[in-house]
């Protein structure tokens, strides 16, 4: 591959010798790999453009505003990328060309993870583009100093995720390696790394970037990050397609994204910024990657999204028929298990029957994450939160779904603290709302303002108001015990290989989710079996 770079780059060969020598590396390269050619994506011919493009970091230029190399000239030189509206230009030829070459097997990538399962479903894509094309990839914190390029996936939730984020990204940057940016925060905030004629330089000038529908150009934005210029390629598009080569983090467990953005427009998220409206997977193509993942020995899958009670509006199906079809993909194969992602109350209210009739499956967890952010409906309504429910919705997807579904289901929610304008009586309404349902699992956090979006613009609550309202939430939630009838009980559970301290003991989970921990056995990693019961904490029992 480098001596096919070297001839047309230096000796101006034609570009079939060129693809021919590129050809037979890749083969070369499945050889090497045990697998067949035919069994990855096609590779995308993308060389030519990366060798010739511009090293100069202080260009800057969008990838969607180059335009491509006339290859029936002979060799070009580094800097003849022109932008896409200028028509009249020209490449000129050179003599030589100093575009520096290099294998990327040659290559260690370090890829870091913030945020959601969508998130990490994203970055085990990117993991496997790269590892494809031959890079030594690594989800590993040990491995990150002795790479050469990070890939940062960002988070745009909270400010604390995206401020360790730019610490992170400024960090690699710091210490010469190549840095690609991903995920929410560069897509909703391009200003972060793109430069503006006449503008400061952006916070993390001298990264390149990576779209969160651009996931398949990632090998692009790292070769480009190791030669030492600045790629980005932020543009809308299609979905990325669910049959990208994936290096999964945890290789019993599949993250399958069933859609991407949201219907909703709450005012305090910055999510919809970056991921957009509602777009759907194909029912086909999810059913066709969980089972070809469940072919390749995982144990569990995980459905993530946005908003999963949301999937297929835009298509005209949904969550409830996904799951129906699901079924027998999951009956073909005993050993596995699936769980439904997070969901919205407002479009799961005329699925639940289905949803319960779902979740009493053997193979489907009965267990749901469904936010309700605030137990007052003030909050939650059109001048607040705008999350367009109520609390007696909430309430009624909760309480279907434990009558319906035999022994019940587990329910994790989400509550913010101190919103705008959230008074001691609002705050007493959560608290009971808390208090009445005793939640198994709850992500309790304090209302953190993101910039652009309408919630910044509205009074804040008294920061000492706001922690301790969250203070006093968070020690009720310490007060519940809902694991304590479970002693003494048998219950079936399965392990994808999770451990916990330190590798002394094995995670599992039963049916309802809850959290087993179990001496450490490597015959029990991916199997299903069953353990008694012998004591209840408050996350977990042993």
């Amino acid at each position: 591959e480098l001596y096919a770079s070297q001839l047309f780059l230096q000796r101006g060969c034609s570009l079939a010798t060129y693809n021919s020598y590129f050809l037979i590396s890749w083969l070369l390269r499945c050889r090497r790999s045990a697998v067949s050619p035919l069994s990855l994506p096609a590779l995308q011919l993308q060389p030519l453009l990366l060798l010739t493009a511009s090293r100069r970091r202080a260009d800057n230029m969008d990838i969607e505003d180059l335009k491509p190399p006339d290859l029936t000239r002979g060799p070009r030189c580094d800097d003849e990328v022109v932008p896409k509206h200028k028509r009249t230009a020209r490449f000129k030829p050179r003599t030589e060309c100093n575009a520096p070459s290099f294998l990327p097997e040659t290559k260690r990538v370090y890829v870091r993870t913030f945020g959601c399962a969508h998130n990490a479903s994203d970055s085990e894509y990117m993991a496997g583009v790269l590892a494809a094309e031959g890079y030594d990839v690594s989800a590993n914190s040990n491995d990150a100093a002795s790479a050469d390029a990070w890939v940062i996936n960002s988070c745009t939730v909270k400010d604390p995720s995206q401020a360790a984020f730019v610490k992170e990204a400024r960090q690699a940057m710091a210490e010469g390696k190549g840095v690609v940016v991903a995920g929410c925060v560069p897509q909703g905030d391009r200003g972060l790394v793109k430069r503006k004629p006449g503008k400061a330089p952006p916070l993390l000038d001298g990264v390149s970037s990576i779209g969160v529908k651009q996931l398949g150009r990632v090998g692009e934005a790292v070769a480009a990050s190791l030669r030492g210029e600045v790629f980005h390629a932020l543009g809308q598009g299609p979905l990325p397609s669910l049959e990208l080569p994936k290096q999964r983090k945890e290789a019993l467990v599949e993250i399958v994204p069933l859609s991407t953005g949201c219907l909703g427009a709450c005012t305090y998220c910055k999510t919809r910024h970056a991921r957009g409206k509602l777009g759907s997977y194909a029912p086909e193509a999810i059913e066709k990657r969980i089972a070809n993942a469940l072919d390749e020995g995982v144990a569990e899958v995980w459905l993530s999204s946005e908003d999963t009670g949301a999937y297929g509006i835009d298509l005209q199906t949904s969550l409830s028929a996904l799951l129906l079809r699901l079924i027998p993909v999951l009956e073909k194969r005993p050993f596995a298990s699936l769980r439904v992602g997070m969901t919205n109350p407002p479009y799961v209210l005329d699925q639940l029957d289905t949803l319960a009739e779902v979740m009493e499956h053997p193979q489907i967890y009965a267990f749901l994450h469904v936010p309700v952010q605030s137990g007052s409906n003030e909050v939650l309504g059109a001048t607040r939160m705008n999350r367009e429910y109520t609390v007696q919705d909430f309430e009624k997807v909760v309480n279907r779904l434990q009558e319906k579904v035999d022994g019940g289901v587990t329910i994790m929610t989400d509550v913010i603290c101190g919103f705008p304008g959230e008074t001691e009586e609002d705050f007493e309404e959560t608290y009971q709302l808390v208090e009445r349902h005793s939640f198994h699992l709850m992500n309790i956090s304090q209302f953190y303002s993101r910039p652009g979006t309408p919630a910044a613009k509205m009074k804040r609550v008294p920061t000492k108001d706001v922690k301790a309202r969250s203070r006093r939430l968070t020690q009720l939630a310490a007060t519940f015990r809902p694991y304590s009838e479970l002693v003494g009980v048998v219950e079936a559970c399965a392990s994808c290989g999770e451990v916990a301290d330190g590798g002394k003991r094995l995670v599992a989970h039963t049916k309802r989710y809850v959290k087993v921990l179990v001496p450490f056995d490597e015959r029990l990693v991916g199997a299903r079996f069953d353990v008694r019961i012998t004591a209840a904490h408050r996350w977990h029992v042993d």
